[in-house]
Formats: structure tokens, sequence, C-alpha cells
């Protein structure tokens, strides 16, 4: 089987007559499609400006909406966050509380033993670190330290 086999159909050669009774016959038909497709054209850049102007306004409208759905959203989890800060705060106070009230028995012990050393031996060291002097006499030693430097 040949591929690249010749034609064995007989081609016809167009002459001029035959062109001129075809060109003739195709005349109004070039004439009709052309007023056609100068219509065909204003319709489609009608209808071009059309979606393009809906497109526009479309557009528009979907930024305003989605603009006021942001500032609704922003506005309820404001609500939503100053509620869960106001628990959060409640549940922090009512623990510290417990705790602190979890801690009594053992600030009366920790009491006792401050007064017993107090009262005790301790008099005279919690005098000696706690003495109001201790201002003027420190004073003094940071002012001759920095004058000899």
């Amino acid at each position: 089987m040949a591929v690249f086999a010749a034609s064995t159909n007989p081609t016809t050669i167009l002459t001029t007559q035959n062109t001129k009774t075809i060109l003739a016959l195709l005349s109004p038909a070039f004439t009709n499609s052309l007023y056609l497709a100068t219509i065909l054209q204003r319709l489609l850049s009608t209808t071009t400006l059309f979606l393009l102007f809906r497109s526009y306004l479309l557009s528009i409208f979907l930024l305003q909406q989605s603009y006021h759905a942001s500032k609704i959203l922003l506005i309820q989890s404001l609500y939503a966050s100053s509620i869960a800060c106001k628990n959060a705060y409640w549940a922090s106070k009512k623990g510290t509380r417990l705790l602190w009230m979890s801690t009594e028995g053992m600030r009366k012990k920790l009491f006792m033993e401050f007064m017993i050393f107090v009262l005790g031996g301790g008099n005279q060291l919690i005098l000696v670190l706690f003495w109001p002097g201790w201002i003027i006499v420190g004073g003094g030693i940071w002012g001759v330290w920095s004058l000899c430097g």
C-alpha cells in the first residue's frame, strides 16, 4: 500500500470564465456578509461594554458588602473577646482568692515563728538590719568612695 501514490482523479483547472461566473454568484453574498460583519462587530462592542460596566458595578457592590461584613465580624469578635476577658479576669481573681485562703495556716505558722525570733534573741539582729541610720552611714560611705574613687 503506497501512501504517496499519485491521484487517480483528474483535477479541474479553473479558467477565467469559471472564476468570473463564481465571483458573479458570490458578489451579493460578499456585500451582505460585510454588512452583517459590521453589525456583528457593533453588537459585539456594545455587549463587551455592557459586560464591562456590569462587572465594574458588581465588583464595587461586592467590595462594599465585604467591607460591611468585615465591620460586623469585627464588632462580634470585639464582643466575644470582651466576654472572654471578663471571664478570665473573674477566674484568675477567684483562683487567687482560693490560693490565698489555702495558705492561711502556713502564713499563721510563719508569723508565729517570726514573732518568736524577734521577741527571743533575734531582736538585736532585726534592729541592726533595719536601723534607719544605715541610710546616713551608707550615704557617707558612698560619698567617700565616689570622691576617692
